[in-house]
């Protein structure tokens, strides 16, 4: 999954995907709605890649969290932000066993369920699988066209023209104001 453009912006409900950058601001759309908003350089913007989560060792990117959620859910909805506290921790305890329990406040595992649904709805996780079937597709004619040449590249190597050939020099008059640089 790929979190760098997925961002959360202070003061704006839910999480949105980086589409363009100007002088003064970012253009982001919202994963909810499709919404574009400028986000300009004075708002406290975090991207969702550079954020982790405390255990009782080191600390492990929300990516990684994420995705044990996914496997943990089975790809279906989790539970919903608005449970108990003792709810969400037992069900992060799942996805995450090793979290610090002192050190992640109640409304950080309340964000975190609530961006697992936002990313789940805006299809993220589906384009993380379709994304890896791509790469093995492609590694697969990458393997098949390192093993021979294809017909095509061959009839376009014989039917390319030669280096040299029909290149005589043309020649052009010049006026007589051009010459004298008037």
């Amino acid at each position: 999954m790929d979190l760098t453009k997925i961002i959360s912006v202070s003061g704006k409900s839910g999480l949105f995907r980086v589409v363009a950058q100007s002088r003064q601001a970012v253009i982001a759309e919202s994963l909810l709605d499709g919404k574009r908003i400028p986000v300009h350089s004075s708002v406290k913007v975090s991207s969702l890649d550079e954020i982790s989560m405390f255990t009782t060792g080191d600390d492990v990117p929300l990516r990684t969290v994420l995705e044990s959620l996914y496997k943990v859910e089975k790809g279906a909805a989790s539970l919903d932000p608005k449970e108990s506290d003792d709810k969400l921790f037992a069900k992060l305890g799942e996805a995450l066993p090793e979290h610090d329990r002192e050190r992640i406040y109640a409304s950080d595992v309340r964000k975190l369920f609530s961006w697992y649904d936002q990313l789940l709805k805006a299809g993220e996780f589906v384009k993380k699988e379709a994304k890896e079937e791509k790469e093995e597709k492609e590694t697969a004619k990458s393997k098949a066209a390192k093993e021979g040449v294809t017909k095509k590249a061959k009839v376009a190597k014989k039917a390319a023209p030669k280096a040299g050939a029909n290149t005589k020099a043309k020649s052009t008059t010049m006026r007589k104001s051009a010459q004298r640089g008037a």
